[in-house]
């Protein structure tokens, strides 16, 4: 579990800090106050031997680049990772996990002068233009030891890695669930993998609680691609579409707590297809199935109600279990507010404004 968080120059954070993370955990504040920032930099540091993800934290986001010249990938992916653009600045992450220690990624930014070695008739002579070709250096340490550096270069529509070790492991495992980023054969495949685990039953279960017919769910490629359909008592299995976005947004989550054991979900916008009366039941399936895999969840939220259904549900866990971190935007920067479960109970009970 992570325990704690501190960013420096990603996205808006310079610096931030959240000094307490506890296994469920709810993130609010107003718009561009930096939820999914938040999100993305844990994001990041999860995959710290992995340099793919900083660029999934864009396509979180729904920016793809089909094409394009340097200058095209290197304004709409690498610029909007840095504070105000500004790529003169390291942009750090670090945090502790229980299982690993002290974990730290940093990514900067070099612009070595190379120059061309033309060769005339046998002879090579000195290019007059240098050759400022940028090379953005990834670097991931463990408990103050270094253990891996990437360098990456744009090479037209292409990227090209060079890895100093490839055989480093990632710190910690997580995924993260956005409204942009839905993949119905990633489901499939996932309830598929939680079914040969003799598992499947979680995930129906879970569902009942919006959807109280629910008999049974099964993966069907009769659509050209693997998708969950469901038994809900009519003549015939129905897609999981049809029965609604809440049934899509909960099937997600037990999903994605199940496969990333002992590692961390991150959900933005959590609420997202859920009627609010049913989010307290909601939360009891997520705390029921990240406690059966030992998951912890970090969601992003707008909704009141979704926070005072959690904090009804938690109100007798422990003081570590459920925790609520308001980002607020200052002119001065970007701050967190953690609310345990005293002064959480204390807010809701004088309505006091925590979204």
């Amino acid at each position: 579990m992570l325990s704690n968080l501190h960013i420096n120059n990603f996205r808006a954070f310079n610096p931030f800090k959240i000094d307490k993370l506890g296994k469920i955990n709810i993130v609010s504040g107003g718009n561009n106050s930096g939820k999914t920032s938040l999100l993305e930099a844990i994001f990041l540091l999860s995959g710290a031997a992995n340099p793919s993800l900083l660029l999934n934290a864009n396509i979180i986001r729904g920016v793809t680049i089909i094409s394009g010249s340097e200058h095209v990938v290197r304004s709409a992916l690498w610029k909007p990772v840095f504070r105000d653009l500004d790529m003169s600045e390291a942009i750090e992450v670090t945090g502790h996990h229980f299982s690993c220690g002290e974990v730290a990624v940093r990514l900067t930014l070099e612009r070595p002068h190379l120059f061309e070695l033309p060769l005339d008739n046998g002879k090579v002579t000195v290019g007059d233009e240098p050759q400022n070709k940028e090379t953005f250096i990834l670097s991931y340490v463990l408990n103050g030891r270094s253990k891996a550096n990437f360098n990456i270069t744009l090479t037209g529509n292409a990227m090209q890695v060079q890895a100093g070790q490839t055989d480093v492991q990632i710190p910690f495992p997580a995924t993260i669930l956005s409204s942009r980023n839905r993949n119905s054969e990633e489901d499939a495949q996932r309830l598929g993998h939680l079914r040969q685990q003799k598992k499947g039953d979680l995930v129906i279960e879970a569902l009942r609680a919006i959807e109280p017919r629910l008999q049974s769910l099964e993966v069907n490629t009769t659509t050209g691609g693997a998708m969950i359909w469901g038994d809900i008592g009519l003549s015939e299995l129905v897609p999981l579409p049809v029965m609604g976005d809440g049934m899509i947004q909960l099937v997600r989550i037990v999903l994605a707590l199940s496969s990333v054991p002992d590692g961390i979900v991150l959900i933005d916008e959590i609420e997202n297809g859920l009627h609010h009366s049913v989010l307290s039941k909601v939360w009891q399936v997520i705390e029921k199935a990240g406690n059966q895999f030992n998951t912890q969840i970090v969601a992003t939220t707008h909704s009141y109600e979704c926070i005072a259904a959690a904090e009804q549900v938690f109100k007798s866990s422990g003081e570590d279990v459920f925790l609520l971190h308001r980002i607020e935007r200052l002119k001065t920067g970007v701050r967190c507010v953690t609310y345990d479960k005293q002064t959480m109970g204390a807010a809701m009970q004088h309505n006091m404004e925590v979204r």
